[in-house]
C-alpha cells in the first residue's frame, strides 16, 4: 500500500468524524460563552492621547480685585522684563505679555478664556464673562469679586489606561500670574501629568523675577526651578477615555516656608479654606515677593484668604488604542511518525491585538498548522491539521509561546502546510489575521514524518488488494482465510449439503443469526459462530435447494471475506474502528442508560469541576429503550440533509470535586436520546451516550423491560436451536455431506452471515472516535443565544451521526 491511499483511507475517516466533532466543540465551548462563561479579556493596554487639552483658573485670587493695580490676571505665554515692579499698560503687548493678531492672550498651544468662553485680552482682564468690574474687590463674600478666567493649554500628549486611573500627558505652553496689575509676576512653564492608580503630581519650570512688597527698587531675573505644580495625594482622579477633572491639594496642607507673613493657625472659621500650594511653589514664590499669596494668612472670610484655596483641574482629550504592532515566529521542534510534526511559534505584540473578525474585543489568539492550498477565511477546528487557543493568561507581556502538534495521520505528504495566526474568537480574516508562513521541512524531517519502510509494507498491502484480517495473509482473489482454512463450497454434496457458509439451516436461521448480532463487535461476532450453530451444521441442516446453496455460499463467502478484510483494514489499529482522539482531552462523561422517578434526576460522573453540556431528544413512540440509538441516528441523518437542529434541548452543568453531576429530566414521560461532553479549559470530551427514561408510575415494569430486553439480545442461541430443529427436517441423504461442508468451510460460512447481520442489523451501538481539533472557536459576541444554543444540539448530535457513520 502506498502512501496516498494510506492518507486516502485516513482522509476518508476524517472526513466522517473530524468536522462533526469539531462542531461538538465549538459548540459545547460556544454553549458555555452563551451562558455567561466568558473567557477572559486581554488586560488593559494604554492608550495614546494627542489633543489633551489642560484647564485650570488657579484660583479665584489670581484673576481677583486686587489692594493695588485694579486686579490679579492672568496671560498666556512667558512675561518679558519690565525693568522693574510696576503696573503693565496697553503698550506691553507684544514685549511683556504675548497676544495674537487679535490682541488676545493667547500664543502657541496657550489661550487665557474668560468664563463665557471669548478669549481674555488686555482691555477687559478685569472683567467677568459679562463685562462686570472686579477692580479693588478683596472681600471675597462680595458679588463679582473676581472674574474667573482661566488657562488652557492644548495639544498635550501621552496615555492613558482609564481601567487602572493611570495617566501621563505632557503639555508644551506657559502662563504668567500678574499680581497688583502687574508690579509682580512669574510664570509656569510645561506641565506634565503623571498619575497612577488615581494618584500623582504635575510637574512644570519656575520661572520670572524678584522683587520685595517692602522694598520695590529690588528687581533681578530669577533662574528657572522645575519642581511640583499640584499634588494628588488627598483625593483621586479618575480617569476615562473622554478625560477627568480633580482638585489639586490645598486644604489641609501645612507648609513650613518663613515668608512675610506666616501661615495662620488652623480654626473652626477658616477650616473650610486653610491649607497651602505645593512646597516647591511656595519656596519659589519667596524670591518673587508673592510666597504668602499662596498658603492661609490671618484674615476673616471677608478678606481675600478664603480666595486663596485650589479650584479644580480639568484635562479632556480623546484617547486611542495604540496601532497593533505584533511579530510572530515559527521553527520545526520536532517531527517523527510516532509523535508527529511539533511546530513552536513565538510571537510579540499579542497583548494589544485589532478586535476580532466578529468585531469583540480580542480575548487571546488561536495558532494553527493548516494546508497550504486552504485559504484562512476558511480554516476551522475541522479542517486545520492541528490547532491551539491561547489564553489570555498564557500571554505575558504581549509574548506568545506555544507548541502546535500535528499527528503525522492527519497530514498527507505530498501536501504542503503553514502556520497560521489569528485573533480568538473569531475567523482568520481581515486585521484578524496576524501571521501565515509556510512550514520547510528538511529532508531528515520528512523521513522522520513519513519513513520509506512503511511505504513498502502498505504498498505490498495494497497490491494484494486486503490486508490478514486474522492470521492468514490475503490471496489473488481477494477470499481471506478467516479462522485456519479454506472455504470450498464445492466439497458440498449435490444431494443436499448443508448452508454452512451462512450457518443457517433457512431463511429462519438468517433471521436468528441476524438478530444475534446485536452487540458493539458486529461482523466479528458473526465471524466467531458459536458452538451450537456449528453443531446444528455437523447435525446435516441441508434444505431442497442442496448444492445450488453450498456453491452460492462458495462465491458469496469469498466476497464476503474479501470486503470483511478491507474493512479490517479501513478501521486501523482499534477494533472498534474508534479513533484514539486528543491524549489531552478529558475522559468522557460516565453515564449509565437510567430511568428516573419523581424526582426525575438524571446522574454521572465526569472530570472534576469540568462543564458538561447535555443534549437529548425524545425517542419516538413505538420505539424501546435499546433502539434509542437508532432513533438518534436518524435524527442525525436528517439533521444533516436538512440543517435542522435534532435535539429538543441542551443543559450544561459543573461537576464537583469528586466529578458527580446531576442535572432534571424532561417533564414528560418517555424515552430520551442523550450526549454528554464534558468540557475541560476549553478543551471538549468524546460525547457519552446514554438513554433516560421518565416513567414515574411504572418503573418496575422498566425494569422487567430492561429483563426481556437482555432475553431478546440473547437471540443468537434462540437461533442455533432453531437451526437445530430446521436441521433435523433436512434429507437424511444429506446429513453426512452437511456435515463434511461445515468442516471444511463453517469458518467462512460464519463470515458471510455476519456481513448479511452487518448490512440488515438496525440495532447496536458503535464506539467510533469523534477525532477533530482541539480549537475553541469562542467568543463572548461569536454569536446571538439562541444561535450558540443551537449549535450545541447540532453539535452532540453530529458527533453521534459520525459513530453512526463510522459504524
Amino acid at each position: 500500500m502506498t502512501h496516498r491511499s494510506a492518507r486516502a483511507s485516513a482522509s476518508r475517516a476524517r472526513r466522517f468524524t473530524s468536522p462533526l466533532a469539531a462542531g461538538a466543540a465549538v459548540a459545547a465551548t460556544t454553549g458555555l460563552l452563551a451562558m455567561g462563561m466568558t473567557a477572559p479579556a486581554f488586560g488593559a493596554v494604554d492608550k495614546t492621547v494627542d489633543d489633551a487639552v489642560f484647564s485650570w483658573s488657579v484660583n479665584d485670587e489670581s484673576t481677583g480685585g486686587a489692594y493695588f493695580g485694579g486686579c490679579n490676571f492672568l496671560v498666556a505665554g512667558d512675561a518679558g522684563d519690565t525693568g522693574m515692579a510696576r503696573i503693565w499698560t496697553a503698550n506691553d503687548a507684544g514685549s511683556v505679555y504675548q497676544v495674537d493678531d487679535d490682541k488676545n492672550f493667547a500664543v502657541g498651544n496657550t489661550t487665557v478664556k474668560k468664563s463665557s468662553g471669548k478669549l481674555s485680552n488686555f482691555d477687559d482682564r478685569c472683567k467677568t464673562g459679562d463685562g462686570t468690574l472686579v477692580n479693588n474687590k478683596t472681600n471675597a463674600e462680595a458679588e463679582n469679586n473676581h472674574t474667573g478666567d482661566h488657562v488652557e493649554i492644548a495639544n498635550g500628549t501621552g496615555t492613558i489606561d482609564a481601567d487602572s486611573d493611570n495617566a501621563s500627558i505632557q503639555w508644551e505652553g506657559s502662563w504668567s500670574f500678574a499680581y497688583y496689575g502687574g508690579m509682580t509676576y512669574w510664570t509656569i512653564s510645561d506641565p506634565k501629568l503623571e498619575v497612577k492608580d488615581g494618584k500623582g503630581t504635575i510637574t512644570g519650570t519656575y520661572s520670572g523675577y524678584g522683587t520685595d512688597m517692602d522694598d520695590l527698587s529690588k528687581w533681578n531675573k530669577l533662574d528657572p526651578v522645575d519642581g511640583e505644580i499640584v499634588q494628588i495625594q488627598q483625593g483621586s482622579v479618575d480617569v476615562t477615555d473622554e478625560g477627568f477633572e480633580f482638585t489639586p491639594d490645598f486644604l489641609g496642607v501645612e507648609t513650613d516656608t518663613a515668608g512675610r507673613n506666616p501661615q495662620a493657625p488652623k480654626t473652626d472659621e477658616n477650616q473650610s479654606w486653610w491649607g497651602a500650594m505645593p512646597q516647591d511653589w511656595i519656596d519659589f514664590n519667596v524670591a518673587t515677593g508673592q510666597d504668602s499669596y499662596w498658603y492661609t494668612t490671618a484674615g476673616a472670610s471677608t478678606s481675600i484668604q478664603p480666595r486663596k484655596k485650589a479650584n479644580p483641574v480639568t484635562v479632556g482629550y480623546t484617547a486611542q488604542a495604540p496601532e497593533p504592532n505584533v511579530s510572530t515566529t515559527h521553527s520545526v521542534k520536532s517531527a517523527s511518525a510516532e509523535d508527529g510534526l511539533t511546530v513552536n511559534v513565538t510571537g510579540d505584540g499579542y497583548n494589544n491585538l485589532p478586535n476580532s473578525s466578529l468585531g469583540s474585543p480580542a480575548a487571546g489568539a488561536y495558532a494553527a498548522i493548516v494546508d497550504s492550498d486552504l485559504e484562512s477565511k476558511d480554516v476551522t477546528a475541522g479542517n486545520a491539521a492541528a490547532a491551539q487557543y491561547v489564553k489570555t493568561a498564557d500571554i505575558q507581556d504581549g509574548k506568545l509561546n506555544v507548541d502546535v502538534n500535528a499527528k503525522t495521520a492527519d497530514l498527507a505528504e505530498d501536501k504542503e502546510y503553514d502556520v497560521l495566526t489569528w485573533v480568538a474568537h473569531g475567523f482568520a480574516t481581515g486585521d484578524a489575521e496576524l501571521y501565515r508562513e509556510s512550514i520547510e521541512l528538511t529532508d531528515e524531517q520528512k523521513e522522520a514524518l513519513f519513513p520509506s519502510d512503511e511505504d513498502e509494507a502498505e504498498a505490498e498491502a495494497e497490491a494484494d488488494g486486503a490486508a490478514d484480517a486474522a492470521e492468514g495473509e490475503a490471496d489473488d482473489k481477494g477470499a481471506a482465510d478467516a479462522a485456519e482454512g479454506e472455504a470450498d463450497g464445492a466439497e458440498a454434496d449435490e444431494t443436499g449439503a448443508a448452508d454452512a457458509s451462512e450457518g443457517e439451516a433457512d431463511n429462519k436461521g438468517a433471521t436468528d443469526a441476524a438478530e444475534g448480532e446485536a452487540d458493539d463487535k458486529g461482523a466479528a461476532d458473526a465471524a466467531e459462530a458459536d458452538d451450537k450453530g456449528a453443531a446444528d451444521a455437523a447435525e446435516g441442516e441441508a434444505d431442497d435447494k442442496g448444492a445450488a446453496d453450498a456453491a452460492e455460499a462458495d462465491d458469496k463467502g469469498a466476497a464476503d471475506g474479501g470486503e470483511s478484510d478491507s474493512e479490517g483494514a479501513a478501521d486501523g489499529d482499534d477494533p472498534d474502528g474508534s479513533s484514539d482522539g486528543d491524549e489531552e482531552r478529558p475522559a468522557a462523561p460516565e453515564v449509565a442508560d437510567q430511568t428516573v422517578g419523581a424526582d426525575r434526576l438524571v446522574k454521572g460522573k465526569a472530570t472534576p469541576n469540568s462543564e458538561v453540556n447535555l443534549a437529548w431528544t425524545p425517542v419516538v413512540e413505538n420505539e424501546t429503550d435499546e433502539n434509542a440509538g437508532t432513533q438518534l441516528s436518524t435524527f442525525a441523518a436528517s439533521a444533516e440533509a436538512d440543517d435542522s437542529v435534532p435535539a429538543e434541548d441542551n443543559v450544561t452543568v459543573t461537576a464537583d470535586d469528586e466529578g458527580n453531576f446531576s442535572t432534571k429530566a424532561p417533564s414528560a414521560k418517555g424515552t430520551y436520546a442523550y450526549s454528554a461532553i464534558a468540557t475541560v479549559e476549553g478543551v471538549p470530551s468524546d460525547p457519552a451516550e446514554f438513554t433516560v427514561t421518565v416513567n414515574e408510575d411504572e418503573a418496575a415494569d422498566d425494569d422487567a423491560n430492561g429483563s426481556s430486553d437482555g432475553a431478546e439480545g440473547g437471540s443468537d442461541s434462540a437461533g442455533a436451536t432453531d437451526g437445530s430443529e430446521d436441521g433435523a427436517e433436512a434429507d437424511a441423504s444429506g446429513s453426512d455431506n452437511g456435515a463434511e461442508a461445515d468442516a471444511s468451510g463453517s469458518d467462512n460460512g460464519a463470515g458471510s452471515g455476519a456481513e448479511a447481520s452487518s448490512s440488515s442489523g438496525s440495532g447496536g451501538s458503535s464506539s467510533g472516535g469523534s477525532g477533530g481539533g482541539n480549537l475553541p472557536r469562542t467568543g463572548t459576541d461569536l454569536i446571538t443565544l439562541p444561535i450558540a444554543a443551537g449549535l450545541i444540539l447540532l453539535g452532540a448530535a453530529s458527533v453521534m451521526f459520525a459513530r453512526m457513520r463510522k459504524r
